[in-house]
């Protein structure tokens, strides 16, 4: 059957002038038999594919999908397709902050990473995201109907995470649980100090430590996925200027495959201009991974040309 996907409009502000271009890398990740085209309108835009109906539910949470129409000539059918989400979009939109990953790259990277996964996922799903900052990803996480656990080295992530949780919950009467406590014996520093919230089924913890030292903080926890938006370098800037994230990251990588289960799929955003892909691919598979050809590079700025980049643990 002949479907338009409706290219939502916030997908511009997560991919800029390369929108296009990154929708249909996602799309054909998922279903690579496709064919995307392209249909040009003055106010939207849409992709047109031939796919089965039983293909909507997967395409209809794919990042950049506003909608989905059956297509009848020149008629078009809005389908009655549900992403089946388990929390409210509010959940995820609704807290701003300087430096936030956009919520749509979050949803790409997260789609990606179950796409590329060849873990057994029969009961649930669960994401680590280690350099976890406010918690986009565990939110996202948790309105997947996935578990999800974060670690952020800024102590106050915590806080900013329970008063945006409280509020959303008290505005949309969601029903959860909070949880506090640390993990191993408790820190002058704040480190291994955690949230947990559970709706349900699920659960979401952040977790305050340092994303180079994940083992003690997860107690030998393995996950399935691994996704994280990595610093564009403003964190590391030495004396003279030079910003560079890679030192951080050559420590990282063995901790962070360390953590990832066979099978087991990372997605990593990083500012392709430093460091190069070509080095990520480099640290990551000295640490046992595989990369993955996918990448949809799509430039934020002039010194910032955002990209994805994918390793797997084998089987």
């Amino acid at each position: 059957m002949t479907f338009d996907l409706l290219i939502d409009p916030r997908a511009t502000g997560a991919y800029f002038a390369d929108t296009l271009d990154v929708a249909r890398a996602e799309l054909l990740l998922h279903l690579p038999d496709s064919q995307p085209e392209v249909i040009e309108h003055p106010m939207f835009r849409r992709l047109r594919v031939q796919v089965p109906e039983a293909a909507l539910p997967q395409l209809a949470r794919l990042s950049f999908v506003q909608g989905i129409f059956a297509v009848d000539g020149a008629q078009l059918t809005p389908m009655p397709t549900d992403p089946d989400y388990a929390l409210p979009a509010e959940v995820i939109f609704g807290a701003k902050y300087r430096g936030k990953t956009h919520e749509l790259l979050t949803l790409l990277a997260l789609n990606v990473a179950r796409a590329t996964c060849t873990a057994p996922l029969e009961n649930s799903i669960k994401v680590l995201d280690p350099m976890a900052g406010r918690g986009t990803t565990l939110l996202w996480a948790a309105r997947l109907g996935w578990s999800a656990t974060g670690i952020e080295r800024d102590g106050r992530a915590i806080a900013d995470l329970q008063r945006h949780v409280k509020k959303q919950c008290k505005l949309l009467r969601i029903k959860h649980k909070e949880t506090r406590g640390t993990v191993g014996r408790k820190a002058l520093t704040g480190t291994g100090t955690f949230v947990r919230y559970s709706f349900g089924d699920r659960s979401i913890r952040l977790i305050t430590g340092d994303a180079r030292q994940t083992r003690p903080l997860l107690q030998g926890e393995r996950f399935p996925l691994i996704v994280t938006d990595l610093p564009y370098g403003i964190q590391h800037t030495r004396d003279d200027g030079w910003r560079d994230p890679t030192a951080t990251l050559r420590a990282c990588a063995p901790e962070w495959a360390g953590r990832l289960a066979p099978g087991g799929s990372m997605v990593l955003c990083f500012n392709a201009f430093l460091p190069k892909r070509q080095v990520l691919i480099d640290l990551f598979t000295e640490a046992g991974l595989e990369p993955h050809p996918f990448s949809a590079p799509h430039r934020m700025s002039e010194s910032i040309l955002r990209d994805l980049v994918v390793f797997t643990r084998p089987a």
